[in-house]
């Protein structure tokens, strides 16, 4: 049983009792937080999927403590120019544990409607289209083009000598016919 919700612009899974390092909430230690924005949820074996999120699902966590991750070490320089700068930086964390996951009505919440544009000027009314009938489409097997798997120069070398592009061989990259492939034609051809 899981569900993955998004928290300050990321996207987290949730698990019973899992503790999870998230950007820095604005809650203290021993606080209780909820996560509303529940995207995908598992249970049962039925995985349920929001569109963009599961209506009345919600993820419970208390907060265990504020932290700061390991420095990393921001370095630029430019060669020849006598630039260098060097900066540490320790990205700060929220530290939850999850306490409880709400499934909700495992429906898809409607996503925000966009708003409408005004209506212009007001049209003639139009009569109700009929539905048109759908076509049949047949299968058809497509045979592969072998004039574009040519080179340029073996093509015209082949319309010289009279022969048939169909008849030859390819030995270049995926079949390609090489003018090398046309010259050996040419040699087949005379010596019968």
């Amino acid at each position: 049983m899981y569900a993955i919700f998004e928290a300050k612009g990321k996207q987290f899974r949730a698990e019973m009792d899992a503790t999870l390092r998230m950007p820095t909430l604005n809650a203290e230690p021993g606080d209780r937080v909820t996560f509303d924005h529940v995207l995908i949820a598992q249970r049962d074996d039925q995985v349920i999927v929001g569109q963009p999120s599961l209506e009345g699902a919600a993820v419970a966590a208390e907060v265990i403590r504020h932290g700061r991750d390991d420095k990393i070490i921001v370095y630029k320089m430019k060669r020849r120019k006598g630039y260098r700068r060097k900066q540490g930086h320790r990205q700060g964390f929220t530290e939850v544990r999850v306490l409880d996951i709400d499934f909700g009505t495992g429906k898809s919440a409607p996503a925000p409607k966009a708003k409408a544009a005004k209506p212009a000027a007001k049209a003639a009314p139009t009569k109700a289209a009929k539905p048109k009938a759908a076509k049949k489409v047949e299968a058809v097997e497509v045979q592969p083009v072998v004039e574009s798997n040519i080179t340029d120069s073996a093509r015209e070398l082949a319309d010289e000598a009279g022969l048939d592009l169909s008849t030859i061989e390819g030995t270049g990259k995926e079949g390609r016919i090489l003018k090398s492939d046309v010259q050996k034609a040419i040699k087949k051809r005379d010596e019968a």
